[in-house]
């Protein structure tokens, strides 16, 4: 019996150097589109309360 199991996109690990450039490209990609996303809802929380007060 073959076992399959799946892991996140963190776990994995490739021995090729170009797969892993490209792996890295990707999640630098995740991460700079997560933190753009929480900028803009962080700006919008807060604008208001800058040209209300």
């Amino acid at each position: 019996i073959r076992e399959t199991s799946t892991y996140g996109h963190s776990q994995l690990k490739t021995g090729h150097p170009v797969r892993s450039a490209i792996h890295k490209q990707l999640n630098g990609r995740l991460v700079l589109r997560w933190v753009t996303t929480w900028e803009s809802l962080l700006l919008y929380v807060l604008y208001p309360s800058f040209c209300f007060s």
